[in-house]
């Protein structure tokens, strides 16, 4: 098999009345991608490989341009493409200010493909948040694990802290400040209720997991944990010293709410 990222610019290339230029110079791009992984596969696979290359050029130039369909993989793939490229809009762009046209010409298909794998730009927007939520709730549940057999406070602390440093690293909290509130506001209620988990269902999970149990209540425990990660958006302003106000900050918080 061709390596994916070849694959998908030459299977996503279209052309129509008003693409036509830009699709001959997205063919001439996407020639030389293929030719360059063409010769990287084993020799008895590229046989096959030059078969299918063949078979889906013909398919480009004799069928008008037409937008092909897309195979198992090449959907999977476009979708992580498509992810990937939304997540980076949100946080150097934002949400209102990225469109679907936008988004489509930087993964390589035509603007009418894209509601092929979700019904709207919100749509996508929030997988994104659901996906960076997920990778908090997994850099929390590592970072209690590792630290098993510490005391609750020094536990929890280190799971706030990891936490922190990830939204620090992606810059994601520009997006969950900047546009959650608004994603969720826009997004119909069914939508909400069967995909969408507040902070506090997550925190709540963890703890339970790990048997912590906040002194004075999961509610405000919650509220500590965010209080503590909106500092992230304030850390410009802090300053240099801000991973150690960070650390004081989360230690004195813990110690207050764990035994």
């Amino acid at each position: 098999m061709l390596r994916s990222d070849a694959l998908l610019r030459y299977s996503f290339f279209y052309s129509g009345d008003n693409d036509y230029r830009n699709s001959v110079v997205s063919f001439c791009n996407t020639a030389l991608l293929l030719i360059s992984d063409f010769f990287s596969i084993p020799l008895a696979k590229q046989k096959e490989s030059l078969y299918n290359m063949t078979r889906r050029t013909e398919m480009v130039i004799f069928h008008g341009g037409a937008t092909l369909a897309f195979t198992d993989y090449e959907t999977e793939q476009l979708r992580k493409a498509l992810l990937k490229e939304t997540r980076h809009c949100a946080v150097t762009m934002g949400m209102k200010k990225t469109s679907v046209e936008q988004l489509t010409k930087a993964v390589g298909i035509a603007k009418g493909s894209f509601y092929k794998f979700y019904e709207s730009k919100e749509m996508l927007f929030f997988a994104v948040l659901e996906n960076i939520h997920s990778e908090l709730y997994g850099v929390a549940d590592h970072a209690l694990s590792e630290a098993n057999g510490l005391p609750p406070s020094e536990r929890a602390a280190k799971a706030v802290l990891a936490v922190c440093r990830r939204l620090s690293d992606t810059g994601d909290m520009v997006f969950i400040e900047n546009d959650a509130k608004l994603l969720l506001q826009s997004l119909p209620e069914n939508v909400k209720n069967v995909h969408y988990h507040d902070d506090e269902t997550h925190i709540r999970q963890l703890l339970k997991k790990y048997g912590l149990v906040p002194k004075r209540g999961i509610s405000l425990a919650a509220a500590t944990v965010r209080g503590l990660i909106l500092t992230v958006s304030h850390k410009e302003q802090i300053g240099g010293l801000y991973p150690q106000v960070l650390k004081t900050l989360v230690y004195g918080a813990c110690r207050e709410l764990f035994e």
